[in-house]
């Protein structure tokens, strides 16, 4: 093909010039990965310790309940806010169809949540131990967490989300293999490899990033 100045003009280049414009547009709207990653890993880390602490050592635990509980209540209430501002900054200005399904998403996770713990409050109602209950929460987050990541990665086409719902799954499997409260250490692992995540994806993007299904549409 040839141009009006006489160049030849190749199809090819034009669309993998779109293509990249498409994609540096979709990372500038999105939320920063590693950021993301590393301030939910940090949180998991500080609130799973934080639990664990006030059930171990057993018999003489190192925290007392309240304190462990409201550091972890703060550090997932920090993570949530700080991920929900800087989401919101990046997708500023942005309308359309994704934004929709966006929100969806999103408000599906608080209604799991939601759904989880008051399943759990009903569980020790009706005479779950402590113990039991740990074993449950840490489960049932994993659950919820792991299979909408996973779905989500299918959805947008990203093997970033598959690769962290598959890992959020497999440590809900390794906390069930775990009496209480040292399931809680499964937690904390869950948030190392989540700071681990976020780190390859910012130093070796192409271990961690790109397409489930090669070829496969994603969804800015």
């Amino acid at each position: 093909m040839d141009n009006k100045n006489g160049h030849e003009v190749d199809p090819a280049r034009i669309l993998q010039g779109i293509e990249v414009d498409a994609r540096q547009t979709r990372e500038a709207l999105s939320p920063d990965q590693r950021l993301l990653f590393s301030l939910w890993g940090t949180g998991w880390v500080i609130a799973f310790l934080a639990i664990f602490f006030t059930f171990a050592p057993l018999g003489a635990p190192l925290l007392p309940r309240l304190l462990g509980v409201g550091i972890a209540v703060i550090a997932f209430v920090l993570a949530i806010v700080f991920s929900a501002v800087h989401s919101a900054k990046r997708a500023a200005g942005t309308k359309g169809p994704s934004m929709v399904e966006g929100a969806i998403y999103g408000n599906t996770f608080t209604l799991g949540m939601i759904f989880a713990g008051l399943l759990g409050w009903r569980l020790h109602a009706s005479g779950l131990d402590a113990m039991g209950l740990l074993a449950f929460s840490l489960a049932a987050l994993c659950l919820v967490v792991g299979v909408l990541v996973v779905a989500g990665s299918l959805i947008w086409n990203d093997r970033t989300q598959l690769i962290f719902g598959a890992w959020i799954l497999l440590v809900g499997l390794i906390s069930l293999a775990v009496p209480a409260p040292y399931n809680l250490l499964a937690g904390v692992l869950g948030g190392l490899g989540l700071i681990a995540l976020g780190l390859l994806h910012g130093a070796r993007p192409a271990l961690v990033s790109g397409e489930v299904v090669r070829g496969g549409h994603a969804r800015a």
